[in-house]
């Protein structure tokens, strides 16, 4: 009698975005930024406004609010976008560990508000190119359970985001994983940071621009099914 004991070969795959000029996939930074401190809105129309600028072809990205000259009005909010090629994963594939890597370049905190950092879904028009209105697609389910804190973002060093279900639901094995960043306390959580005239906070990383060892990092860990025959007396 013949029998089939099944066990799985693990592989990690590192993957990153493509550097300017962009062949499949596209990292940077999308914003919505009102004219000049003078125009400015309220927080909740800031955070639901299209977009206007997007960049996509230098070293760093950057999450940031900043507050307008009129009180309790803001008048610009910087969110990113990562997307790495993933399409060389096995099928067959299960993922069992998927995690984000920043490589920190450096924080601000002018309103003094402590702002977080998580990732989110996004959905940009172009797998090769930001545009202002791609600022509108990021998403709001967290893919990672814990966001980082103002205070424990690393500059000159890793910042690792270990995604949650919902994160490795979104890889492709097929083609692009098309994530986003954002920041989780004010701009996902709807709530209107404490303001102070024409003052900014942020986040920045380093972009696929950057030389290699500070690239964004998508790294996942995959086991493909492998059987192995055996006879019973």
């Amino acid at each position: 009698m013949v029998g089939i004991e099944g066990k799985e070969a693990m592989t990690v795959s590192t993957f990153y975005p493509d550097a300017d000029p962009e062949t499949t996939s596209v990292d940077g930074e999308v914003r919505h930024v009102y004219s000049s401190p003078a125009v400015a809105e309220d927080w909740a129309v800031l955070i639901a406004a299209i977009g206007n600028l997007a960049r996509d072809a230098t070293t760093t990205s950057t999450i940031e609010i900043g507050s307008g000259g009129v009180s309790n009005k803001w008048d610009t909010l910087y969110r990113g976008i990562l997307l790495f090629d993933t399409s060389s994963l096995p099928d067959g594939s299960s993922i069992s560990d998927a995690r984000i890597k920043l490589y920190g370049q450096s924080k601000f905190d002018n309103l003094n508000i402590t702002p977080n950092i998580n990732i989110y879904a996004a959905l940009p028009a172009s797998n090769i190119g930001l545009v202002g209105t791609d600022f509108a697609t990021l998403e709001s389910t967290p893919f990672c359970d814990t966001p980082i804190t103002y205070a424990n973002w690393t500059i000159s060093g890793w910042n690792e985001f270990i995604l949650n279900a919902a994160g490795i639901a979104a890889i492709s094995k097929t083609g692009i994983t098309k994530l986003g960043v954002r920041n989780a306390n004010y701009d996902v959580a709807a709530s209107a940071p404490t303001w102070s005239s024409v003052k900014g906070s942020g986040l920045v990383w380093y972009a696929s621009e950057q030389a290699s060892g500070k690239k964004p990092e998508l790294i996942i860990t995959t086991g493909v099914p492998r059987s192995r025959a055996y006879i019973i007396d």
